[in-house]
């Protein structure tokens, strides 16, 4: 720590500059704004310039340092800004995006990837941030300017065709031409065929990545897709031309995922995204389980349809998952995955086994919990409630939680002597259970106590949906913020923890 002050006193003069610079660029947009420039120009023009900056930063300070000052101080500043309605000429255009905080915020994870763990990564970041500088505000613009942008809904959004088409077209040819230069300064050693793939899928990720965003929240998936499928091309040649097939196979699968009718578009572009990333990355210790999840999960949704009927009106989100599921579901293990791209070890497999084994406890306890004839009883009182109550628990959806998190040890198992995760492997199945079925307790806890339950105001029906005629009313049981996807996620992270915990012990 005291290195790190040390640095940033050492370019002290530089990280005045570099902050008045970039106060500068706000100011400008400002003053065009006051001058009639539209506040969605002044807002790209922003956009573009900090992240030109970014890219320039490895070339402006000889450590990270100082730029973790600044991220820092602009997320704060921004945040504050943002909160108080300031700074009309990048705020008024779309009041409810969170963009000018999460863009200095994914700096700081950006820049321990790919600059403090590894100063041979900072090309990776550079070239991350050109692709968020130029291919956003590009699609945005091509977006509202063509005559026929022809628009589509995911989630909640609308992006376009035309947009998404510039987005990937353009951030195709500046990563191929970033990669050129990098191998022409020295910084990579890669074949034609190798930067012609890993350009195209890169903007491939990114390029879903951006149509998942929204609210300013692409500015931190652009960023993550494309730094870690770079860092992780450069340090594993094996894989480069793989990746292709990869993306490939993620198109495909969330193509398939959507006819069959388990995943909607945004599940299915967020599916796809994550299984490009596991196939993409070691192969398939990876993919198997996050694969065996998915299958098996919706082939059990799919039993005993006609008896789940009047389960599917208690809850939120009946029928094909979205995003905000796959990620409640997905997103902590992703995150895991992403961690053991940026820093390998074995302690990030274990914990994505323990996310995944959450997730799967949880769905099957629910899935064939709901087949059971006897009704379920409410986790903290043992009262006997309606089948698909949440926080309700049955014998048979215990068991089921325990064979869905099994399952997740046993097919990792052919996986662990490559990756030298334990020499005990029976102890393994046990922590990575147990981490499970922790998992779907701590989920079942959560919707028993706090997840927020509503009255259906037509059937009187008590259920996980705000009534559709009220997004702002008051529930009958837990705090109005607490969905079943936050509820989901915080299962999926405590599996992984408990999984992380044990790691001593293997």
């Amino acid at each position: 720590m005291p290195a790190f002050w040390d640095a940033v006193w050492l370019h002290l003069t530089e990280l005045g500059l570099a902050a008045g610079g970039l106060l500068a660029l706000v100011g400008a947009g400002e003053g065009l704004r006051r001058w009639g420039v539209s506040a969605e120009v002044t807002r790209r023009v922003v956009h573009a310039g900090v992240g030109l900056f970014v890219v320039a930063t490895p070339w402006l300070f000889a450590h990270p340092a100082p730029v973790y000052v600044l991220a820092g101080g602009f997320v704060l500043a921004n945040g504050v800004a943002w909160w108080k309605g300031w700074l009309p000429g990048i705020h008024a255009a779309r009041r409810e995006s969170v963009g000018t905080i999460t863009f200095p915020l994914v700096l700081l994870p950006a820049l321990v990837v790919g600059w403090s763990l590894d100063g041979g990564r900072v090309w990776a970041l550079q070239v991350s941030f050109l692709l968020l500088a130029l291919c956003d505000p590009l699609a945005a613009w091509v977006g509202q300017a063509v005559r026929r942008p022809r628009p589509y809904r995911i989630g909640t959004h609308t992006k376009s065709v035309a947009g998404s088409g510039a987005f990937g077209v353009a951030a195709a040819l500046l990563t191929m031409t970033a990669l050129m230069w990098a191998q022409a300064e020295g910084m990579i050693r890669w074949s034609l065929a190798e930067i012609v793939v890993v350009s195209g899928t890169v903007a491939g990720g990114a390029t879903a990545a951006e149509a998942l965003g929204d609210d300013g929240w692409d500015n931190v998936t652009i960023v993550l897709a494309a730094l870690f499928a770079l860092v992780y091309a450069d340090e594993h040649p094996e894989a480069r031309t793989g990746m292709g097939l990869a993306m490939l196979a993620g198109v495909v699968f969330g193509i398939v995922a959507y006819q069959v009718g388990s995943l909607d578009r945004s599940g299915a572009v967020a599916g796809g995204l994550l299984a490009w990333s596991l196939l993409a990355v070691e192969g398939w210790a990876w993919a198997v389980p996050g694969f065996t999840f998915f299958v098996l999960s919706s082939a059990l949704s799919r039993m005993g349809a006609s008896r789940k009927a009047t389960v599917e009106a208690r809850i939120e989100k009946p029928g094909a998952r979205d995003v905000g599921q796959v990620l409640a579901n997905g997103g902590v293990a992703w995150l895991l995955l992403l961690a053991y791209v940026a820093y390998p070890a074995a302690i990030w497999y274990l914990g994505f086994l323990g996310a995944f084994a959450a997730a799967t406890a949880d769905t099957w306890a629910t899935e064939l919990g709901a087949l059971s004839t006897a009704r379920p009883r409410l986790l903290t009182t043992g009262a006997r409630v309606p089948t698909g109550t949440s926080g309700a628990v049955s014998l048979a959806g215990t068991a089921a939680s325990v064979l869905g998190a099994a399952t997740i040890a046993l097919v990792a198992w052919p996986f662990l002597a490559a990756l030298a995760l334990t020499d005990n492997p029976m102890m393994m199945m046990l922590v990575v259970t147990g981490a499970g079925v922790a998992g779907a307790l701590t989920d079942s806890l959560l919707g028993a106590t706090v997840q927020a339950q509503f009255v259906d105001p037509q059937t009187g029906i008590e259920t996980e949906r705000p009534p559709p005629s009220n997004g702002a009313a008051k529930p009958v049981r837990g705090w109005r913020w607490l969905h079943n996807d936050q509820v989901n996620l915080i299962g999926t992270a405590t599996g992984a923890a408990v999984a992380l915990a044990c790691f001593p012990w293997l």
